[in-house]
């Protein structure tokens, strides 16, 4: 779920941040002749406790996880791309009349998933993502499109972002373990990191946002 543009950030350096239970891992890329390789990593352990089931327990203990994996990856670069796991997202798939101005797919997007969330919709952290046109129903006229409702509670959003600013950095692109991951298996790479890069895959899917993935 990106819940913060980054349309000014494009061209500059970005750090994709993994926070699993058990570590934090980031990646910077660099494109060289139209090819993407890692220009930083590193990782840092994370103490048991310090995540719960994909929720923030113990922020200051996720700062100097940040901190110490930033150190690590002898990045300079501050900007990084976080993602939210599927256990604290709700997704559900709507259609919607297509052709319509993002602002209006926004306060309809918006007014569908009322009917969605467990808990108060302004207690959410809401993102939508077209997925591209649907098919027509029976007895219907008018094009539709298929869109993908993603919703998270904005507390645990909130503390995902103060942590990381505690840690001396900016986070810029808000998205979903899955969608990052779906994103670093598409474009590759990440197979000449450390021990075959796999621990680094979500890591480098998200470090993709730098160049609009």
């Amino acid at each position: 779920m990106k819940n913060i543009s980054i349309s000014n950030f494009l061209g500059i350096g970005l750090l994709g941040v993994d926070i699993a239970d058990d570590a934090v891992r980031v990646v910077e890329l660099r494109r060289r002749r139209g090819k993407l390789s890692c220009r930083h990593c590193g990782a840092a352990a994370l103490a048991p406790g310090v995540l719960l089931e994909g929720n923030v327990e113990d922020m200051q203990g996720l700062a100097d996880a940040l901190r110490q994996a930033h150190r690590d990856s002898g990045s300079t670069c501050t900007r990084v791309a976080l993602a939210m796991p599927a256990t604290a997202l709700i997704t559900h798939a709507i259609r919607l009349p297509a052709g319509l101005p993002e602002e209006q797919l926004e306060i309809l997007v918006e007014l569908e998933a009322g009917q969605y969330m467990p808990f108060a919709l302004e207690d959410a952290s809401l993102d939508f993502f077209i997925l591209g046109p649907a098919p027509p129903l029976p007895g219907t006229t008018g094009k539709e499109v298929d869109v993908l409702l993603v919703a998270a509670r904005r507390a645990s959003v909130q503390r995902r972002l103060d942590a990381t600013r505690a840690a001396g950095l900016l986070a810029v692109v808000m998205d979903s373990e899955a969608l990052a991951l779906q994103a670093a298996l598409a474009q590759g790479g990440w197979q000449a990191l450390p021990d075959g890069g796999v621990a680094y895959q979500l890591a480098w899917g998200l470090a993709l946002h730098r160049y609009a993935r």
